[in-house]
C-alpha cells in the first residue's frame, strides 16, 4: 500500500478538499511540482492551473486554481487558493461572456464610476480559470 499525506484545499469561502492522497502535482509559479509522503518542508506560492491529487484507491481527480500558496510540513500539505473548482462546477460560456464584458469596459476608461483596479483583478481571476480549463481539457484527453 502507497504512503499517503493529508491534504487541504482551501479557499476563501470554504474548505474545497480534505483528505488523504498518495501524489500531489501542483502549479508553482516557477513549474510544476509534486509532493508525495514525507516531502521535505517547504512553502511556494502558486501559479494559475491544475491541482492533480492521486487518492489512494488508485482514483485521480483534478481541480482548476487560480493561484495561491501551498505549504508542506509533517505530513500534511494545505494550499490556500483563491478559487478552486473541479471541471464540472465551471460554466465556460458565463466565464468567456464575463471575460469579454470586462475587456470591453477596460478598454473603454471614460467612466469615472469604475473600480479599474478591481476590474482589472477579476479579469485576471478569469483569464486564470480559462487558462486552467484548457488544461483541465488537455489532460481529459490523455
Amino acid at each position: 500500500m502507497a504512503k499517503t499525506f493529508e491534504l487541504s484545499i482551501v479557499t476563501p469561502e470554504k474548505k474545497v478538499f480534505e483528505g488523504k492522497v498518495v501524489s500531489l502535482a501542483a502549479p508553482g509559479i516557477e513549474g510544476e511540482f509534486g509532493v508525495l509522503a514525507q516531502h521535505a518542508p517547504f512553502a511556494t506560492v502558486l501559479a494559475p492551473g491544475v491541482v492533480d491529487i492521486k487518492h489512494e484507491d488508485g482514483r485521480r481527480e483534478m481541480m482548476a486554481v487560480s493561484g495561491g500558496y501551498i505549504e508542506v510540513a509533517a505530513g500534511k500539505a494545505v494550499l490556500l487558493v483563491e478559487t478552486a473548482e473541479r471541471p464540472e462546477e465551471i460554466d465556460v460560456d458565463t466565464l468567456k461572456r464575463r471575460k469579454a464584458e470586462h475587456e470591453k469596459m477596460l478598454k473603454a476608461r471614460n467612466r469615472e464610476d469604475i473600480d479599474y483596479d478591481a476590474l482589472q483583478a477579476q479579469l485576471l481571476n478569469e483569464i486564470s480559470r480559462l487558462k486552467a480549463i484548457e488544461i483541465l481539457e488537455k489532460r481529459k484527453r490523455v
